[in-house]
């Protein structure tokens, strides 16, 4: 991988491997609603600068995850990937049990990409490597742009809501 830092959070780190063409996602840490939250809005503003197909998603370093986040993943972010072009998602789950289930959880919704589940980093990077040749491009480019328009007012909405949370929580930034 050759790794252009995007973005710096306690709790995650996104990456652009210019080699490969997709977003690196690397979190660590004990991970509450509000930390997955904002780093999943600073990914997906990271998608409008970086148009890619394919993410790679490490949970390897997590420590704890809330159990409110999955649900959150599943309703409020994820369906939002497909509409980012996103085609091919690895996610590698946390060393606990518990991880795993919280990643099935959290993706299940999710239609139109595909997904793959991995226990370590490796095999996550070779599968989607290989997706390169997988690829599907879909629409023209009038309908790529609407999809962009419509991304960015979907990221926009977040952030807003985003705020709005921590607002009520008492936790600005």
């Amino acid at each position: 991988m050759n790794l252009k830092l995007l973005h710096y959070a306690p709790s995650v780190f996104v990456y652009y491997d210019t080699l490969n063409d997709w977003l690196f996602t690397d979190w660590h840490g004990d991970l509450s609603l509000s930390q997955v939250q904002e780093g999943c809005l600073a990914t997906a503003e990271c998608f409008l600068k970086y148009p890619t197909t394919r993410i790679l998603i490490s949970n390897c370093e997590v420590s704890s995850i809330s159990p409110e986040v999955p649900a959150w993943l599943a309703k409020q972010y994820l369906p939002n990937l497909r509409l980012a072009g996103v085609q091919h998602i690895a996610w590698v789950y946390g060393p606990a049990p518990l991880f795993q289930r919280y990643a099935e959880e959290a993706l299940r919704p999710v239609e139109g990409v595909a997904i793959s589940l991995f226990n370590n980093l490796a095999d996550a990077y070779d599968w989607l490597q290989r997706s390169q040749f997988h690829q599907v491009v879909v629409g023209s480019a009038s309908s790529a742009a609407s999809r962009q328009t419509e991304l960015t007012r979907r990221v926009a909405s977040l952030s807003a809501e985003l705020k709005h949370y921590q607002q009520l929580a008492g936790l600005n930034t």
